[in-house]
């Protein structure tokens, strides 16, 4: 057993917070990725940048594959190695590679031929031609996307989140550097920054190859010679994958049903002052979301070796931590704001309705830990589909109260926040008191055994 792996079930809460820190600089790169990504593409024009909103969406959906069967990767690897079994680690990633190859196959033939009817759908088409140059090569070297996800999360699983972001990170610095000379110096456009995206995705290909087939000091180990198709094991991936691919896709359709009632409530600076808020919490929220994806890892490792009085405590120690984290970024963003805001919008209006939104933001900040770690707990305990349950219920408590207090209070604009900030935190109290309900189950089941074991063997 590797040092890593030792250290997570002896310092879990230490550990929970190592594990998250690369995660958190990793983030923060991938912000500063996507901001130079669409500050060069931007210099093509304003037709560049309504490409880049529709292409990422295509590009966010077909992560969301990759990034779905990683994770059930990660959580069902870490729960191996909680068992000791060191063996089933290299067949979950041998066979969740394999899915990851055959999607990537399955892909281009399944989404290229649609582009342009889409583009025409969605009353783009007259973008058709730069979506396609864009979207062309990612679709057929696609396998750059899933694959680099998919190893990030293998790697991850036995506490080597250092390496994996560093990897990841290297190709989002190479697709920064190649974006304006691809663009600009060798007139590429829109296909030069494609190409800078694939040339990226390869690099981190690479030195995720030489880790594991060179260098091969990895705990997990990939043997692709002598390799045997296991179903079940295959089973296991998809069926805890696909609550996380549903997940995302809800909240991506959750975000949007609130972007649309805005817009009907309210106004497009209302729209215009809610996005600049997300992109705010997205970036003041990773150092949480970082150390709540370690607490994953750590879960896995504590769930499968049955340490559950562990994996309480530890928990709620990061649990209490991460809500006083994000009390203390609640108030710097109310007292800075007004400067946070001004770096994404300098119009008086957006920041007086900011200024506005503010009260109703923070309160929702502070459930984001609690919904996000309960999330990423039960991610952990291999119950999936517990977060993709509460996230439906807290979409139907969202919806039921948006038409009461709009259609029948006619609180407008207030009536949509009000509706958030109840559905949110109706929901990490639900959230709260079932996985503390699972835990005590689980230490009582296994003070059961325990017994059990004694008494037998006296």
């Amino acid at each position: 057993m590797s040092q890593h792996v030792n250290d997570i079930q002896m310092h879990p809460v230490k550990s929970t917070i190592m594990l998250g820190i690369p995660i958190i600089l990793l983030f923060f790169l991938d912000s500063l990725y996507s901001v130079a990504d669409v500050y060069w593409v931007s210099g093509l024009g304003t037709a560049a940048i309504i490409c880049m909103g529709f292409i990422s969406n295509i590009i966010y959906a077909i992560n969301n594959l990759g990034d779905g069967i990683g994770r059930s990767c990660n959580v069902l690897i870490s729960n191996a190695f909680g068992a000791n079994q060191i063996e089933k680690t290299e067949k979950y990633a041998e066979q969740g590679l394999l899915l990851i190859l055959l999607l990537s196959i399955i892909i281009p033939f399944v989404t290229i031929p649609f582009v342009e009817p889409i583009c025409v759908m969605a009353g783009i088409s007259e973008y058709t031609d730069m979506i396609f140059a864009y979207l062309a090569p990612c679709l057929c070297f696609v396998i750059t996307i899933m694959i680099n996800n998919f190893f990030c999360a293998v790697l991850a699983s036995e506490g080597d989140t250092a390496r994996s972001s560093i990897i990841v990170a290297a190709g989002n610095i190479l697709n920064i550097i190649l974006d304006p000379i691809l663009i600009f110096y060798f007139k590429m456009g829109m296909l030069g920054a494609a190409v800078s995206t694939v040339f990226g995705g390869l690099l981190s290909i690479l030195l995720f190859v030489y880790i594991y087939s060179i260098k091969k000091d990895t705990l997990v180990k990939v043997h692709l010679k002598g390799f045997r198709l296991d179903l079940g094991i295959i089973r296991e991936i998809i069926v805890l994958a696909i609550p996380i691919i549903i997940t995302s896709v809800i909240i991506t359709a959750l975000g949007i049903v609130v972007t649309y009632s805005l817009h009907l409530y309210a106004s497009p600076i209302a729209v215009s002052a809610y996005i600049i808020l997300l992109n705010v919490q997205s970036t003041v929220f990773s150092p949480i979301q970082g150390i709540m994806k370690g607490l994953c890892i750590v879960t896995g490792h504590l769930n499968g070796a049955k340490r559950f009085i562990g994996l309480r405590w530890t928990i709620r120690k990061i649990f209490s931590m991460c809500f006083v984290l994000a009390i203390a970024i609640s108030i710097a963003l109310a007292v800075f704001h007004g400067p946070i805001v001004g770096l994404f919008s300098s119009e008086y209006v957006i920041l007086e309705e900011v200024k506005n939104m503010l009260l109703f933001t923070i309160l929702y900040m502070i459930t984001f830990p609690i919904i996000m770690g309960c999330s990423y707990v039960f991610l952990g305990l291999e119950k999936s589909t517990y977060t993709l349950m509460f996230l439906i219920f807290n979409l139907i408590i969202m919806i039921i109260s948006m038409i009461s207090f709009n259609h029948i209070f006619g609180l407008n604009k207030s009536g949509i926040f009000l509706s958030i900030i109840l559905s949110n935190t109706i929901e990490a109290i639900v959230m709260i008191a079932v996985l503390k309900r699972m835990l005590d189950s689980k230490i009582e089941n296994s003070e059961i055994e325990n017994r059990t074991s004694i008494s037998i063997g006296d």
